[in-house]
């Protein structure tokens, strides 16, 4: 019997032995008592610590001698610092919400850039999702639809666009430029609109000042600006494929491969791009030959007759008849 009780002894004061060396708590919420899920204790200057469970319990085995700090935090709530003195006792700990009360925030979307906004001019502006999403044959058609814009097809190729002026397929007025590049060309003293222009693969943005320019762009701005914006190749890059096909046995295709070079840091050093474009189709011809309803004679005339696609051949009143009846 003295044996068995002295084993039992030797048992219980094992387990207080154990517990002794467990440091255990609880941590809950300071206004509403709900238990912190994920909470965590750790000993100050030390990795030792534990996270509260599902009912906000922890338990640190083997802390250390006390006294010593413990650091408790949880996200969302002001942390504290508590001293331990003794292990016998579980803690019972509470945190308060970290509350900060914000000022409203508003959050409205626009496509104008702050320039923009700032600008003492009238800007239309076309972005790249705009692009994308016109309905146009091609986001130069699709300049049309701006405010303030007139569009004028020469020919399937060639468009012309004035702003605040009269129409004219000879803007000589409007001044064009590429990423501040002018696209003007000097033997016929006017832009070439988009006949020489940039690929619609690479267009980043078109902006269009209306009306005149001429102290931010220069002298050549009398009746308006386009200036458009190329994609940079080191934040653009790839292959990129376009074909388009239509009436007229239309067929328009375009490429647009860009590419950038890193040193050993992962810092960008140089980039390139090539552009590649084509397009074919049958476009109107002024070949119609027939006498107009205003021709003296017919096609049959050997001396010639007014032609509906003939320029310089216009009879001018009894000077003609006269002539005419000569013959």
């Amino acid at each position: 019997m003295r044996i068995l009780s002295l084993t039992c002894l030797f048992f219980l004061l094992s387990i207080e032995s154990l517990q002794a060396q467990q440091l255990r708590g609880t941590i809950t919420h300071a206004k509403t008592g709900e238990s912190l899920i994920g909470a965590t204790a750790i000993i100050q200057g030390t990795t030792k610590g534990a996270s509260a469970d599902l009912d906000g319990n922890f338990v640190i085995d083997k802390p250390g001698v006390p006294p010593f700090k413990l650091v408790i935090s949880s996200v969302g709530f002001t942390g504290k610092t508590i001293d331990v003195t003794s292990l016998d006792k579980k803690l019972n700990i509470q945190l308060s919400p970290n509350e900060k009360v914000l000022k409203e925030l508003v959050i409205s979307e626009s496509r104008l850039t702050e320039k923009q906004r700032e600008s003492p001019l009238t800007v239309e502006a076309m972005d790249l999702l705009a692009i994308k999403e016109t309905p146009a044959a091609n986001f130069y058609d699709g300049l049309g639809s701006l405010k303030g814009v007139d569009l004028t097809a020469a020919s399937l190729g060639f468009k012309i666009i004035n702003t605040r002026g009269f129409n004219s397929t000879s803007p000589v007025r409007s001044l064009q430029i590429i990423d501040g590049v002018d696209n003007q060309a000097p033997g016929l003293n006017f832009s070439l609109g988009n006949f020489l222009g940039s690929s619609e693969l690479d267009v980043q943005k078109v902006d269009i000042i209306v009306g005149a320019s001429s102290a931010f762009y220069g002298p050549n701005a009398f009746n308006g600006v386009i200036s458009m914006t190329t994609k940079n190749p080191f934040d653009y890059t790839g292959l990129t494929v376009q074909s388009k096909v239509g009436e007229r046995d239309l067929f328009e295709t375009a490429i647009r491969y860009a590419e950038k070079f890193q040193n050993k840091k992962g810092e960008d050093k140089f980039a390139f791009k090539i552009n590649m474009s084509f397009m074919r189709a049958y476009d109107w011809e002024a070949d119609n030959m027939s006498p107009t309803e205003q021709s003296i004679a017919d096609a049959r005339n050997p001396g010639g007759y007014d032609a509906v696609n003939r320029y310089g051949d216009e009879a001018i009143g009894t000077f003609y008849n006269a002539k005419h009846h000569s013959i």
